[in-house]
């Protein structure tokens, strides 16, 4: 009987132990996972937020020199927080689709809806958000100076003998911005399908070399190759700050492209939503938008005081909104009716002709 109380007073002591130990071990568990949880706080409290854009390559100046450096003043002025923005760029298209693949954008800045929508296609994107529009510009003609080819309207541009430059609706979002510029031209003047489809592969006939992306394209008009090119206003009114050698012609009717910014929610932490939604809203705010004036962009409001007034602005409204302009114009008449046909010289030959 003796043994027997013994033997069950050493039993209930071992399961006293055995609790304890695991009390202990679970309270050093907590202290730790508490340490860790809140040195990571501490460390990041310590170090700048960092926030990733992928821009199209007209925006890299605008973005780099004003809204950046603007936004990070902005953002430690009201938070006391650092930001540190890191700006990739390049052709729109291969950015929504390089975003797409994994590459890890905070906020997209990208040359039209239609890329947006790829985004928000392949879930990087709630499909519910709401991009920004907060940019536009027309697209205009360049010329050589002088204009010796006489170049006026889009029209102009089917004359047999002119080498046209153009960047790719392939990559480039100012390669399908131009597209539907010079076929929306001719159809909201005439109201023809036919006349509009003839005038738009009457000009492609005429292009003689592609670039990847609008800054692509006008590098290589810079360093001679063709007698024209369609690019952006902004990206003309740019290069004539920097002393570029080219006549700007405004089309009597042209299209006026849009930009949007969209915050790729598959990359954004929960830590860094804050300062994307700010980044946002800084590009709409008095501020931003007077940045993005200084470089030449028209405001989301279309207007400005430093630019010309457009006569016969369009949008792609205009045409039937982005999915039905893409689908008949860049997915049927461009891909089938007019890439597999053409004549494109290589690039040295391009710029030995223009010497």
């Amino acid at each position: 009987m003796e043994g027997r109380v013994r033997r069950n007073l050493t039993r209930i002591s071992e399961t006293n132990w055995r609790r304890l130990l695991t009390w202990l071990m679970g309270l050093i568990l907590a202290g730790i996972i508490i340490y860790l949880i809140g040195h990571e706080i501490q460390s990041r409290s310590n170090r700048p937020l960092r926030l990733i854009v992928y821009a199209f390559s007209s925006q890299e100046e605008v973005l780099t020199q004003g809204i950046f450096p603007a936004f990070e003043q902005v953002w430690e002025t009201e938070t006391g927080e650092d930001v540190i923005i890191e700006g990739v760029f390049g052709p729109s298209g291969t950015l929504s689709v390089q975003i797409t693949l994994g590459a890890p954008a905070d906020v997209a800045i990208l040359s039209n809806q239609r890329h947006i929508d790829w985004l928000k296609f392949s879930k990087c994107v709630d499909r519910d958000a709401n991009p920004v529009m907060f940019a536009s510009t027309p697209l205009v003609i360049l010329t050589r100076p002088g204009n010796p080819k006489g170049i006026t309207d889009f029209t102009d541009l089917t004359q047999p003998g002119i080498r046209l430059l153009h960047a790719d609706p392939g990559s480039s979002g100012v390669g399908v911005w131009a597209v539907l510029a010079e076929y929306g031209s001719a159809f909201l003047e005439t109201g023809d399908h036919e006349a509009a489809k003839t005038q738009l592969e009457a000009i492609w006939r005429n292009v003689r070399l592609m670039g990847s992306s609008a800054r692509a394209t006008l590098t290589l008009f810079e360093l001679g190759a063709g007698d024209a090119l369609v690019t952006y206003e902004q990206e003309a009114c740019f290069a004539q700050k920097r002393s570029v050698p080219l006549d700007v012609i405004m089309p009597h009717r042209t299209i006026l492209a849009r930009h949007y910014a969209v915050i790729v929610d598959d990359n954004v932490l929960s830590f860094e939503r804050p300062v994307a939604e700010a980044f946002m809203a800084f590009l709409l705010s008095d501020e931003g938008q007077h940045i993005m004036s200084r470089y030449y962009f028209r405001p989301a409001a279309f207007e400005s005081d430093l630019l010309p007034v457009l006569d016969n602005p369009f949008t792609e409204e205009d045409l039937g909104g982005w999915t039905q302009a893409y689908n008949s114009l860049i997915e049927n008449v461009w891909q089938n009716n007019i890439e597999p046909f053409l004549e494109l010289e290589p690039v040295t030959t391009m710029l030995e002709i223009g010497k």
